[in-house]
Order: structure tokens, then sequence, then C-alpha cells
């Protein structure tokens, strides 16, 4: 059975990711910041994550999949930041992410805050949704 933690200090977003994987039936955990996050990702068998990059610090979420990905993670890794709403850093982030931190896939912001949930995949997959 697939789960996802979620880990976001936006209640908006996090809401927001959290409904479209209730619609999906796949159960979902969130944390509110890269250490909790990484406390309940050590507690449970998730079979994808999808975390902010900036919480306690610009780069804490960065930092977050970073450390899950070198831990030996083998589900999906997702970042999901408002960095991939400006012009030119989700293509420079398809090349860079899979490499340092495993990142299979990235979610922008704008459409997130509006309920929409689209996923952009990088160049360590050919998969558009991770779900399906």
């Amino acid at each position: 059975m697939q789960s996802v933690l979620i880990v976001d200090d936006n209640d908006r977003y996090a809401n927001n990711l959290k409904l479209y994987f209730d619609k999906i039936n796949i159960p979902s955990e969130r944390a509110f910041n890269a250490k909790e996050g990484f406390e309940i990702f050590l507690s449970k068998d998730f079979t994808a994550v999808v975390s902010d990059i900036t919480m306690e610090s610009q780069i804490s979420g960065l930092l977050l999949v970073r450390k899950i990905y070198k831990s030996g993670y083998k589900g999906k890794i997702i970042i999901a930041t408002t960095g991939f709403d400006v012009r030119g850093v989700m293509l420079f982030s398809q090349f860079l992410l899979p490499v340092y931190a495993g990142v299979g896939w990235m979610i922008p912001k704008v459409p997130l805050k509006k309920g929409e949930v689209l996923f952009y995949p990088t160049r360590l997959t050919t998969s558009i949704n991770p779900f399906n």
C-alpha cells in the first residue's frame, strides 16, 4: 500500500497536497518542518516523500531530501516549492535535483495554491505522475 510523507510548514500547500492524496486513496502524514519530517520518516515506511525546500532555513527541505536519499531510500522523492514558479528554475532543477537528492518529480506551488497538483518529472524518471 502506498503512503506519503508531506513535509511543509505552510498549511495551505500541505492541506492541498493532503486533499489530493485523499482523493486518490493514498494515506498521507504531515510534518511541519524538516527536523520533524526526518523523525517521522524514520518511524514509518513511506512510498513517497513530498517536501518543501524553505522551512526552518532557506534550504532545510533540500537538506532533508538529500539526507533521505543518502540513507538508501528507494521510494519516490518529490520537491514542491515556490522556487519552481520562477522562470528557468525548473529547467535547471530537473538536472541538478536527481543527482543531488534523488528527486524524481517537481511540483510548482502557484497551481498548488489553487488546489491543483501538477507533477513535472526530472531527468531521473519519465513518468508524468508518480502515483499512476
